[in-house]
């Protein structure tokens, strides 16, 4: 009887290892945290506008 305890024992172990073995595979592994930050590398320009009235006032006092 003690033999047969035993052996109960071990066939649980390997199916509770092949059961983990599976869970790990159908997860894909332990996911690794990434440790560098990702860098906003969007280009970003100021346009320069130009007053139109200073230079309609510059035009007026050439005329």
């Amino acid at each position: 009887m003690q033999s047969l305890k035993k052996a109960f024992r071990l066939l649980c172990l390997l199916v509770l290892i092949i059961l983990a073995s599976f869970g790990i595979g159908l997860s894909s592994g332990i996911v690794i945290p990434v440790s560098r930050k990702r860098e906003d590398n969007t280009i970003t320009t100021e346009l320069v506008e130009s007053n139109n009235e200073d230079t309609d006032s510059q035009n007026e006092q050439k005329t």
